[in-house]
């Protein structure tokens, strides 16, 4: 008998890792989105996403990589989901981490791609006019120093498979 709960514990555990994927929830009613990297007129957008809204949260973030052959400045981003789009980045502030608004904006470098990602820089989206399900895209505007100005489409994601 104690052999027999052991091997059904042993097969509930096998079948429970499979299902869960190795940890991270698949949830197979949504629509599966990536972000299609981009490249016009010597600027690079790589792995873009935005996270899905938890619970009631008025606020989300995008993020991504950008890289460029040249130097720029990312200034602006605007999108329809939300009532303000600013850029943002975490700060240690006497042991606090703090987000706080970059109003110059985040240096685009040929050398080093400016990487957006949870707990450091990001582009926050404030006041969203809807809650931003996993599954479904956003629009997302990008505008530069140089004057240049990109429109992508990016995918919202949930905040277990978000890539960090």
């Amino acid at each position: 008998m104690k052999n027999h709960f052991i091997g059904l514990i042993f097969a509930f555990l096998s079948v429970q890792s499979v299902a869960m994927n190795h940890g991270q929830h698949m949830d197979h009613n949504a629509k599966p989105t990536a972000f299609e990297q981009v490249t016009a007129d010597g600027i690079t957008f790589s792995n873009f996403q935005a996270r899905a809204s938890i619970g009631r949260m008025p606020n989300s973030g995008a993020y991504g990589e950008i890289r460029s052959t040249s130097i720029d400045r990312l200034i602006k981003a605007k999108s329809s989901v939300a009532s303000v789009v600013e850029l943002h980045e975490h700060i240690n502030d006497n042991g606090v981490m703090r987000m706080r608004e970059v109003k110059a904006g985040f240096a685009i470098n040929p050398s080093t791609p400016m990487v957006m990602k949870p707990g450091g820089y990001h582009i926050m989206l404030i006041g969203l006019k809807a809650p931003l399900e996993a599954g479904t895209t956003i629009d997302l505007s990008l505008e530069f120093e140089s004057g240049k100005t990109f429109d992508l489409t990016i995918p919202v994601v949930s905040i277990k498979t978000m890539h960090h």
